[in-house]
């Protein structure tokens, strides 16, 4: 099993599904290994200070139709909501008092938003001089063109699973789509950021350890893990929750396979066990993610579930200094 540990260091390309079967499913004293290892990389790539991200979560009004997501177009029980620029812009300011250098907006795919990120976009990165992600799904590749022209850092993209079997019966949508779309954003200039979702239904070990090597081959400047949480009014609302432990160590094995990448330890490892962030940090995350938006709000904006974890700047700051680690300057 060690040995599975071992190749992890050496090139990636040489990996091989049956090479990462143990290390998903690694327990005990592997998985201590592992950990280990994952944060000792962490170290020796510089990226042991945890960088803190403020999300405003800007609208949850979506054109998508995912199984996973209470926020799909279909679901009529919910009211939908978008910020003003005025509300953008005045909670962009309390993420740079907080201290937070990332403004971090998100929200629905639907491009009736893009109007508004043309007036917010240019004030939060030039007067503010804050950075600027955004994570609102696919578009066109001029539009992610001029949301780079506007002030866009960075983007986030996550294409859930590497079966387009898999992919295609959750989102309706095409996996081809979304891997051209990671392409159109990184050869816009911004930075790439994408990920997986552990438990979805169907899916195999196989399946989650093709993920990795998906990650592996696209390089993305940030990958996450999250574990799926079922989310009531949609198809999914019955099936059970994702393993927080192979979660953890896929966070693990991405540290070690990709160095230097920034990785959340996300809100849903929160949601499903007490102190599941501070796991995420210890199993070699960098990244946690606070958030500002509007608590009337934040209650619509159910991309996971109604009961949610809602990260606040103390529980960031202490999940960080459990985990002996610090805020990033």
């Amino acid at each position: 099993m060690m040995t599975s540990i071992r190749k992890l260091h050496e090139a990636a390309s040489d990996l091989t599904v049956p090479d990462l079967l143990p290390l998903l499913t690694a327990e005990g004293a592997l998985q201590e290994e592992l950990f280990k290892q994952a944060r000792t990389v962490r170290r020796e790539a510089g990226q042991d200070d945890v960088v803190l991200r403020g999300v405003i979560e800007i609208s949850n009004y979506c054109q998508k139709g995912c199984d996973y997501c209470a926020m799909r177009t279909a679901n009529k029980e919910i009211g939908r909501y978008m910020l003003s620029a005025e509300d953008i812009l005045l909670l962009a300011g309390k993420i740079k008092d907080s201290g937070i250098r990332i403004a971090f907006l998100q929200g629905g795919q639907n491009p009736g938003s893009d109007r508004l990120l043309e007036q917010v976009v240019p004030v939060i990165k030039n007067d503010l001089g804050l950075n600027v992600l955004l994570c609102i799904g696919e578009r066109p590749k001029e539009t992610y063109e001029r949301f780079f022209g506007w002030g866009a850092d960075s983007y986030i993209l996550k294409y859930e699973t590497s079966d387009p079997d898999l992919y295609h019966s959750i989102t309706g949508g095409r996996l081809e789509r979304r891997l051209q779309c990671l392409e159109w954003i990184r050869d816009a200039g911004m930075k790439i950021g994408t990920g997986n979702i552990v438990g979805l239904p169907g899916q195999s070990l196989e399946s989650l350890a093709n993920d990795i090597l998906l990650d592996a081959r696209l390089t993305p400047d940030f990958v996450s893990s999250s574990p799926f949480i079922p989310n009531s009014n949609t198809p999914l609302q019955d099936h059970p929750k994702g393993s927080v432990e192979i979660t953890l160590n896929t966070i693990a094995i991405l540290r070690i396979l990709l160095k230097k990448c920034l990785i959340p330890s996300v809100s849903a490892l929160e949601s499903i066990r007490s102190d599941g962030q501070t796991a995420g940090l210890n199993a070699g995350a960098n990244v946690l993610t606070v958030n500002f938006t509007p608590r009337e709000k934040r209650d619509l904006y159910r991309i996971y579930s109604a009961s949610r974890f809602v990260v606040s700047l103390d529980h960031a700051t202490n999940s960080i200094a459990r985990a002996g680690l610090r805020v990033r300057a």
